[in-house]
Formats: structure tokens, sequence, C-alpha cells
């Protein structure tokens, strides 16, 4: 049980910050900020999984899709033994998500964990499993920061935060900019952008790095818990969905 423990701990954590930079900008240094598209780039993405230096055959899979206003946004990770999954649907305009309906799911080593938000906007409530509490302007759930944190860093904003609903109430998340380098991973080169998320527990970091080439998709993020736990996801490829007429 004691290895469960050390294997699921990390994979919680990379799954709940794997989305949160899975489309973070960044404006590279001597260019002005480029533009940010009226519409999102339906899209997929998919990961390989390291937790201490060991891959774990863990598959990870970002997936934006649109039908009609509404965006679909799906993270799964997952081998034979552990799966984890969130989707959230929202509606976007001029860099703004509307966030409608928010749930995620973990199963495995004898595990279940779950829980979702409705967001009802109408009362500016957010009914979620664990709780229900009034919806502060402009909050966004889990996964649709990740579609806002691309316009912040388009216009080359050092620091950014957001406020996020989650299943028990609300949290704000922080993050600052750590400028651009070369990164390689197994999907390729890439002249990537760099942000780090800042946490209040002292010895915990996550830093992503965003390829302008790929419209800003996360091309690797790396975890450290603590100073046992550490992991990292990297990009193994890419691909742009057909856009719907």
């Amino acid at each position: 049980m004691a290895n469960h423990t050390v294997i699921l701990r990390p994979l919680r954590l990379l799954s709940g910050l794997l989305l949160l930079a899975s489309q973070s900008l960044f404006a590279q240094p001597g260019n002005r900020p480029a533009p940010f598209p009226v519409a999102l780039q339906p899209a997929e993405a998919e990961y390989r999984v390291v937790v201490n230096g060991i891959p774990l055959g863990l598959n990870a899979t970002i997936r934006l899709t649109q039908e009609d206003q509404d965006y679909r946004l799906h993270f799964r990770i997952e081998n034979r033994l552990f799966q984890h999954e969130e989707v959230a649907t929202f509606r976007w305009h001029d860099c703004t998500a509307r966030p409608h309906h928010y749930r995620h799911a973990s199963a495995g080593f004898g595990l279940r964990r779950e829980g979702e938000i409705v967001f009802d906007w109408q009362d500016r409530e957010a009914q979620g499993s664990k709780a229900i509490y009034p919806l502060v302007d402009e909050a966004l759930d889990a996964l649709s920061v990740a579609m806002v944190a691309r316009c912040n860093m388009a216009k080359g904003d050092a620091e950014f935060s957001y406020p996020v609903a989650e299943p028990d109430g609300m949290a704000h998340y922080q993050y600052r900019s750590l400028g651009v380098e070369n990164l390689e991973t197994p999907a390729g080169d890439w002249n990537a952008a760099s942000i780090e998320r800042d946490y209040p527990e002292r010895g915990k970091r996550s830093r992503f790095w965003a390829a302008r080439e790929l419209d800003y998709f996360m091309v690797r993020m790396d975890h450290q818990e603590n100073l046992f736990v550490r992991g990292r996801i990297e990009l193994t490829s890419f691909r742009y969905l057909a856009v719907p007429p």
C-alpha cells in the first residue's frame, strides 16, 4: 500500500496541474505580444508521464473540441492500473471563458475519487459536489483556466492570477513568467516559454513550458510536491483537429 500511495499522490498532482497550463502563452523576447485568435483551435496532444525519474507507462491526453458555441476540454491519463479523467464545457468570448460544467474522476489501486461543479450564472451559484457557494465574477474551473492563461501571456503579463471554482469551494491560482528557452521533448525541440505556479506550501513547485509553434500548447510540465516526490510529463505527439463547419 505504501508503494501505491507514492504512485497515486504524484499522479493526482500531475493530473490536476496539467490542465492549468495546457494552453499557456508567452511573448518571446524582442517581439511584441502576439494577438490571440478570436476562436480556439481544436487540437489533441499526448504526453508521457515520469515520476521520480521512472516512466510509469501512463499516457496522458488533452483534447479540445467545439460544438456550436461551446467548447469541450477533455483530459485523460491512464494505464492498466490507474485512470484519471477531467471534462469541462465552457463558452468563449473575447479571451474570457464562461464555464458551464466541470467534473473529475480517478480510479485505481482500490481507490476512487470524483467530483463535479454545475455553474448557475443566473443565480450566481456554484453547485459543487462537496459544497454550494456563491460564484465570483470571472470564476473559472480547473480546466477552462488553461484557456484564459493563453490570453494573459499573449499580452506579455509577467504575473497573473485567477479565481477558480472547485468542488469544495473557491481557490486562487497565481502564476509568474520565467522567460524563454530551447527545450527538447520526445515530440521534438521547441522554443518554449516557461511559467511557474506559486504555492503557499514551502518546497512545492510547478513549472510549465509552452511552445509557440504549437499555438502554445504545453510541451512539458515539472512538479515537485516535496523533496521526495517529483513528476514530469513530456509531449509525445500533437495534431490539430478538423474545425467544425
